[in-house]
Order: structure tokens, then C-alpha cells, then sequence
């Protein structure tokens, strides 16, 4: 046997389980670094080693779901464009294996938590975040509206547990109202946007709406774009309230014009292009998204780390 035939061995069950995994997603676990930008610790290396931990038990454990749900879900997957080519919906990973990857994920990810953090609020977040998965998997996913204001949770379960896992380096770290609300909105748009990208599929595709997820049934186009915007309209006006509600809002108000602009360019894509269906691929293919949120990371770490 070749060199290249065993590496080819090797890497394709490797892949296959990347894309099982769902790794590129693991980047909405930095919502649990947020707390470390806004707390004003982005320079502080013990910061981030208080903080870094949860963001790994948020990969492993989110991984854990999204195997749960392509085993719930898994007939409707079959149904989609796009999706039919997941390892579990085409039988490339058995039903039985794949619940064995999420008992070691989940498994592994609490254990790390309650071993890091103790039995505390972090850990207790992790696990109430893995509790409202399965209950969303089984039952809130094919419910309209509810299924995208139950899923925005998700964002926010990571913020406050980063900003409590912060606390090993500060007792006072805590998460606030503003940040939480501000996060919501944001993973709302997020959800909307996802939904939208969805039904522009279908629709381009021929396919019949509802197919591939029941709750597609109870939205309608016009109604998608109504729900975004309000979202990014709520989400772009609470962070400019909590700008200028800080101490420091002269120069901190400053962040709004990339946070804005960076609002404005994903409404833009999720009214037209299906790309916002798979928002974890989005900062590969716009770059007025990849350059706003680059330009409001740096203002913010540098304009909290001053004060």
C-alpha cells in the first residue's frame, strides 16, 4: 500500500468527523471571551487562562449537540440541498457511534467544567445550556419563532458563563444586563437571518418549504426580513445606549461605527443571499464583515484597556 493510500485511509474518517463535529463552528464559543474585552482584561494573561477553559467546554459540549440533533433530525436532513451530505444523514458515521462521540463529548466537557470551575454558576450555565439543547432537538426546533428565540439563548448561556468564569480573575467580573440583552438581539439576528438564508434556498432549489425544517412552515419571506431587521434595529440601539451609558462614552461611542456598520452589511447579505444560512462561514466570504468587526475589537480592547 501506498504512502498516499494510507494517508487518504487516515484523513477521510478524520474529515468526516470534523464535519460531524461541526469544528467550524466552535467559533461562537468566543462569545465566552467577551466579557474579557469589555471587563478591560484583554491584556491580562491570567484573564484569559480564567476564561479560555469554558470556551473549550462550550466546543466540545456544542459539538455533543449538533451530533444529537443530526440524529434527531436526521430524515429531514436527507431532504436538504446542502445538508443531505452530513456524515450521519448519509450514513457515513452509524447512529451507534455517533451516540458514543456524545456521551464522551458531553461527558467530557461537564467533567472538565466541574473539575476547572467546581459545581458552581459556570459549570451549572454549561449544563442548563445542555439541557435546553435537547429540549430544542426533541421538540422547540419545529416551532416557529420560538425555535430561533429559544436557540439566541445558546449566545447568551456563553456570555454569562465566560463572564463568570472571569471571576477567577476578578471577583467583581460579573455579566451585565446591557451585555446580555445586546447578545440576544444579536444571536436573534443570527437565527432570523439563518431561517432566511434557509427559505432562499429552498426556493431557488424548487424545493417545498418546510421540508427540511417544519418550523420554515409558520415564516414567510417578508415576515424574515421584518423579524431581521427589528433585530439588528434592537441590537445596533442597545449598544448604542450602553455606550453612552458608560463612564468613559467619549471615546467609547466610537465602537458604535464599525458595530453598526458591521449590523448593516449582514442585513444587506441576509435580505438577498442564502450565505447567511451558515453564519459560521459568513467572515470567509464578506469582507465589510471581516473588516468591521476586526476595527470594533481593536477599539474596544484598546479603549478598555486604557480606562
Amino acid at each position: 500500500m501506498s504512502e498516499k493510500t494510507t494517508a487518504h485511509l487516515i484523513a477521510d474518517p478524520v474529515r468526516k468527523w470534523l464535519v460531524a463535529l461541526r469544528t467550524e463552528h466552535w467559533i461562537k464559543s468566543g462569545f465566552c471571551l467577551t466579557a474579557l474585552f469589555f471587563h478591560g482584561s484583554v491584556l491580562e494573561p491570567a484573564a484569559w487562562m480564567a476564561v479560555l477553559p469554558i470556551a473549550l467546554c462550550f466546543c466540545l459540549i456544542s459539538s455533543a449537540v449538533y451530533l444529537a440533533n443530526d440524529i434527531v433530525n436526521r430524515a429531514e436532513d436527507r431532504r436538504h440541498p446542502r445538508k443531505c451530505r452530513r456524515p450521519i444523514a448519509s450514513g457515513q458515521i452509524s447512529v451507534r457511534r455517533a451516540w458514543l462521540a456524545i456521551v464522551l463529548l458531553a461527558g467530557g466537557s461537564l467533567g472538565f467544567a466541574w473539575w476547572f470551575y467546581g459545581g458552581g454558576t459556570v459549570t451549572g450555565v454549561l449544563a442548563g445550556y445542555y439541557l435546553l439543547s435537547w429540549i430544542y432537538s426533541y421538540y422547540l426546533r419545529g416551532l416557529p419563532l420560538l425555535d430561533v428565540l429559544v436557540l439566541a439563548t445558546g449566545f447568551v448561556a456563553r456570555v454569562a458563563a465566560g463572564a463568570y468564569a472571569l471571576q477567577r480573575f476578578d471577583l467583581t467580573a460579573h455579566p451585565t444586563g446591557w451585555l446580555l440583552s445586546c447578545t440576544y438581539f444579536l444571536a436573534l439576528l443570527l437565527g432570523f437571518g439563518k431561517r432566511k438564508g434557509e427559505w432562499l434556498l429552498l426556493e431557488k432549489t424548487h424545493r417545498e418549504m418546510g421540508i427540511t425544517r417544519r418550523a420554515l412552515r409558520g415564516y414567510t419571506a417578508d415576515l424574515l426580513d421584518v423579524l431581521t431587521g427589528c433585530s439588528a434595529l434592537l441590537a445596533g440601539a442597545i449598544y448604542l445606549a450602553y455606550c453612552l451609558n458608560r463612564p468613559d462614552r467619549i471615546p467609547f461611542v466610537f465602537t458604535t461605527l464599525p458595530a453598526l456598520t458591521g449590523l448593516m452589511s449582514y442585513l444587506r447579505l441576509a435580505w438577498r443571499s442564502t450565505v447567511v444560512e451558515t453564519p459560521e462561514r459568513l467572515l470567509l466570504k464578506s469582507p465589510g464583515l471581516v473588516i468591521s468587526l476586526a476595527i470594533w475589537i481593536l477599539l474596544v480592547s484598546w479603549f478598555t484597556a486604557l480606562g
